[in-house]
């Protein structure tokens, strides 16, 4: 068989063949014609003003508590090698620093001496000079804090001071660790003599803080009388009312606000201890002085929140969120969130801490 014999039985059509090429080419055509001009037929939708009006404050809203968000980020007395993603995210440092720190410790890395902080990628000369005061390492927690020159020092009432004004003052870990559990124990310093007779306090701190110390012994009483009728709702008090409490200052107070608008709100006082600083000394000082309103927990529609919403919720996080987005999209919307927990999507811890805010 030559080549024209080929190209003849392979390449020839009969009349009807030719036809059907011909209508099948018509098809195509006025398919892809049809395709190009439904767009103009086609009448955009009727916008909902008032949709669209909730849905731009609802953007403002959202941007202005990243703006809050962002001003509450400052710098605090922290362990590079213990500080968690949630305390990490308040403190203020590049987050490229922050990542890479988690990183360096995932990968088995230690920071024993505050220059190692140097080696986590990205921290320059002027971040870590800026840093380094900060840095509480475990080699200095059984000691007394490094010396601090006495124009750093201020006037203080030891009863009200938190964690990091005793940390300024040139306390250790240890040390506000003792005179928390003596407080727990005994109750508030009536006197200066009271705070300095601790045994945990050097002689040399004795002497150097003494003229610093201020307890106003009137109305200590005055506060003593009043405390046992202080009860602050934990879910609607703000940062003023939260100092108002026995070892809260300003730092913690923030925490504590943001800590609960990222869960969005409290079902237990329990869940004060999960906030980053707030020691079990400090929650026994607290704990008979607050109450919550599990009511005014804002709730998250299961159904219809993005990846992003859910990620942002503490007790979810990226990875149980992305479970939860895809059993939705295999299964249809959630009429009751237990299926999660019968799923095995969630454990029954997880589902027991996630369940009132859903």
């Amino acid at each position: 068989m030559n080549f024209r014999q080929l190209v003849r039985d392979y390449f020839t059509f009969n009349r009807n063949e030719r036809k059907g090429i011909i209508v099948l080419l018509v098809l195509i055509l006025l398919l892809a014609v049809a395709n190009k001009l439904i767009f103009y037929f086609e009448k955009p939708a009727k916008i909902d003003k008032v949709l669209l009006d909730s849905a731009k404050r609802e953007l403002g809203r959202f941007n202005d508590s990243i703006y809050a968000n962002a001003n509450l980020k400052t710098l605090f007395f922290f362990n590079p090698n213990t500080i968690d993603s949630l305390a990490l995210d308040s403190l203020n440092v590049p987050e490229t620093v922050k990542s890479n720190l988690l990183k360096f410790r995932q990968k088995g890395g230690i920071i024993k001496v505050v220059a190692d902080f140097k080696k986590i990628y990205g921290v320059t000369d002027p971040l870590f000079e800026q840093i380094s005061p900060f840095l509480l390492l475990e080699n200095t927690h059984s000691q007394v804090a490094p010396d601090i020159s006495e124009s750093a020092f201020f006037k203080f009432d030891p009863n009200t001071a938190t964690d990091q004004d005793f940390v300024r003052l040139g306390f250790s870990e240890k040390q506000i660790s003792s005179i928390r559990k003596y407080m727990v124990k005994s109750g508030v310093f009536r006197t200066k003599e009271d705070f300095l007779k601790l045994n945990v306090i050097t002689d040399k701190q004795k002497k150097a803080l003494s003229e610093w110390i201020q307890i106003k012994a009137e109305p200590q009483s005055e506060v003593r009388r009043s405390e046992p009728n202080l009860l602050i709702e934990i879910n609607s008090a703000d940062t003023v009312q939260f100092k108002q409490l026995p070892g809260i200052g300003s730092v913690l107070a923030k925490r504590i606000v943001k800590y609960r608008d990222l869960l969005g709100g409290f079902y237990s006082i329990d869940q004060l201890r999960e906030v980053y600083g707030l020691n079990e000394q400090t929650f026994g000082l607290i704990e008979n002085k607050v109450r919550v309103e599990p009511s005014r927990i804002k709730k998250i529609d299961l159904n219809f929140s993005d990846l992003n919403e859910l990620s942002r919720h503490p007790y979810l996080q990226k990875n149980l969120a992305l479970k939860i987005i895809k059993f939705r999209s295999k299964n249809g919307s959630f009429k009751n969130m237990i299926v999660l927990r019968d799923s095995m999507i969630l454990n029954i811890e997880e589902y027991n801490r996630i369940k009132p805010y859903f």
